[in-house]
């Protein structure tokens, strides 16, 4: 990987794209879901630090017209420095327990799995919806 290489990977050019996927779309709290992370290298090659997972939740507050969101870090992977080619593609398979304080779905709330890439300078990152019940 040469120096201008590294230089555009570090500030976000040709971004690596991640996407999410579960296994079943809806879980009780406390509840282990399965799912498939898709990691596909940009343009130029970037370091993987570690894969980060979240549990995120959004709720619509209509009286003042806003959207609350909170996260909860569900776990980590490390990768040590691994380098993601261009247009290189890498399927992780994950697990994630639904955190004991989230609250049910409804049409105000709403729960994402969101897996983040740790790579220097860059905040790459892809979600997929869960129903919590």
């Amino acid at each position: 990987m040469g120096i201008l290489d590294s230089l555009k990977g570090m500030v976000g050019k040709g971004s690596p794209k991640v996407e999410v996927k579960l296994l079943k779309n809806q879980a009780a709290v406390q509840e282990s879901v399965k799912g498939i992370a898709t990691f596909t290298g940009g343009e130029y090659p970037v370091t993987i630090d570690s894969v980060v997972f979240y549990m995120l939740m959004t709720e619509e507050i209509k009286e003042k017209e806003t959207t609350k969101e909170s996260t909860n870090k569900v776990g980590t992977m490390t990768f040590n420095d691994y380098i993601l080619e261009p247009k290189e593609v890498i399927s992780l398979p994950f697990q994630v327990i639904i955190p004991k304080d989230n609250l049910i779905s409804s049409a105000a709330i709403k729960h994402f799995v969101q897996v983040k890439l740790d790579i220097n300078g860059q905040d790459v990152f892809g979600v997929c919806e869960i129903k919590i019940i």
